[in-house]
């Protein structure tokens, strides 16, 4: 809080005192220091800027690089697409299927085992309503199945259950398999329907009565029409379990059926995964897969302008751009204000592995030799520029050659040796990004350093400040109480000589 102090001490005093606060005395203590430390903030601005600036650019080669890895490899050449002419009946997947045409036939499609109960033993006139039999309620127990997998138990409730909550029970109950729910009869009845989950598997059950009953004599399946006395298979199947079926040709052929317990086929085409729709012949077309291989290549293309970009915003000083006129050529230069890194290096390197992709040339590739015959130039400014169409003839005609051709060009600029330019670049500790941003950082630490001392150095000047301002004020207030009492004992010395005269 400040002090007024023109209510304590009138005249120049107070007002000297007012003027010269405990901050203007302290900003004149430690104005050479802020000076320091403002400098030093900003290098350390500048300092965290290049290393952010120099990890791009080493993020950017290390993808350019990966891309020419993946090119480099024949598999990526060797994509395949897989077509149904018509997906209604059956739609394809490619894994690493053979290049062909093959046409198939759906006889059918996979079912899974629909059982319905029946109103015979039991007839239950609401869904809400307490099942009994025999003047008690239904208990016992049952087990469900479905084809290999384990038998589930459920169990009627002590208390009785209704069709709902039985149904309810079943759904209920972890790794059941199936799907219970309940229907009305034409004759008005409620029945449990149960179905199962999964296609192609039958279902089985078992039925067990409750324990020491006398009105009961069956398990609760029976009385509820699922099943016979024993057990075993349902009674009332409206639906079985089946598989799907299909052959090769235009029509089907039941005796060379091929079978699935799902509505997926694998590997009937080898490499080739087929879902099956409805019945019905289809043609599947597998074929190079043009757009996936020219996606690899785009994407060598795309990731290869953004390095472009970011070091033409990092690191170019600026450019010269050149006009003429009737008088002659005139030249002005442009300064790059977005400029980071105050190196040539990064700009060298590019230039260097452009020219090295420019010159390239395939000598074994009797097709192919270099990049601009499969649709890739240089622009003005080093970026690249990718002529579709170019390339997917190239990839239509000779996948192989241009697969020829980025082995040659990854193996020249990176696929060696870390003294490769891409690697060199990049790659390892002793690479030039990673030695900037080494040599960087300590200068940073040690920006870093001085701050924190200094900031410790302006603390105690300050606290400094803050007793010798105190000092000061204690003294001026001592001068102007002084300079108060004399200007009294002068004014009335001049009162009395004024009287007496």
């Amino acid at each position: 809080m400040s002090i007024n102090w023109s209510s304590i001490y009138t005249g120049p005093v107070g007002q000297i005192l007012s003027d010269f606060t405990p901050a203007s005395f302290t900003s004149v203590i430690t104005e050479a220091d802020n000076n320091q430390l403002s400098q030093l903030e900003s290098q350390q601005t500048a300092d965290s800027n290049q290393i952010s600036a120099w990890s791009t650019l080493q993020s950017d080669a290390r993808t350019v690089s990966g891309d020419l890895s993946t090119l480099g490899l024949a598999s990526t050449f060797q994509q395949l697409s897989a077509t149904s002419s018509s997906s209604s009946v059956a739609t394809a997947v490619d894994n690493s299927a053979q290049a062909g045409s093959y046409q198939i036939t759906v006889g059918s499609l996979a079912a899974g085992e629909v059982d319905l109960g029946s109103s015979a033993n039991m007839a239950v006139t609401s869904p809400t309503q307490t099942l009994t039999t025999g003047g008690a309620d239904l208990g016992g127990s049952f087990t469900i199945q479905v084809g290999n997998s384990s038998a589930v138990s459920v169990s009627i409730p002590s208390t009785g259950t209704t069709l709902n909550g039985l149904a309810q029970s079943i759904n209920s109950t972890p790794n059941i398999g199936v799907t219970a729910s309940v229907e009305q009869l034409a004759s008005g009845d409620w029945v449990l329907s149960i179905s199962a989950n999964s296609t192609g598997q039958a279902i089985s059950y078992t039925d067990t009565a409750p324990s020491g009953s006398t009105t009961q004599t069956n398990g609760p399946l029976y009385y509820l029409g699922i099943t016979g006395a024993s057990g075993g298979s349902a009674s009332n199947i409206v639906q079985a379990a089946s598989s799907a079926e299909l052959s090769f040709g235009s029509s089907f052929n039941a005796s060379q059926a091929i079978t699935s317990s799902t509505d997926t086929f694998n590997n009937v085409i080898p490499g080739l995964t087929l879902n099956v729709a409805s019945p019905g012949t289809t043609t599947v077309n597998i074929s190079p897969n043009i757009q996936g291989m020219t996606s690899s290549v785009q994407q060598f293309i795309t990731d290869w302008n953004q390095w472009v970009s970011d070091t033409s915003n990092l690191a170019d000083p600026g450019s010269v751009t050149a006009s003429a006129s009737a008088t002659g050529a005139s030249y002005s230069y442009q300064s790059n204000s977005k400029q980071v890194i105050i190196s040539g290096q990064p700009q060298n390197v590019l230039n260097e592995v452009s020219q090295a992709m420019a010159a390239m040339q395939d000598t074994g590739n009797t097709t192919y030799q270099n990049l601009s015959s499969i649709g890739i130039t240089f622009n003005s400014d080093g970026s690249l520029s990718l002529n579709q169409t170019t390339l997917a003839n190239a990839l239509s005609s000779a996948p192989t050659q241009v697969a020829s051709l980025f082995q040659s060009l990854y193996q020249s600029l990176a696929g060696s040796s870390t003294s490769d330019l891409l690697p060199a670049f990049y790659q390892g500790s002793n690479s030039i990004t990673s030695q900037a941003m080494t040599y960087t950082t300590n200068q940073e630490n040690q920006v870093s350093n001085q701050v924190s001392s200094l900031k410790s150095q302006m603390q105690s000047e300050e606290n400094q400040a803050i007793t010798q301002y105190g000092d000061w004020v204690n003294q001026v207030a001592k001068y102007a109480q002084e300079n108060t009492m004399l200007t009294a004992l002068f004014n009335a010395d001049n009162n009395t000589s004024s009287s007496g005269g």
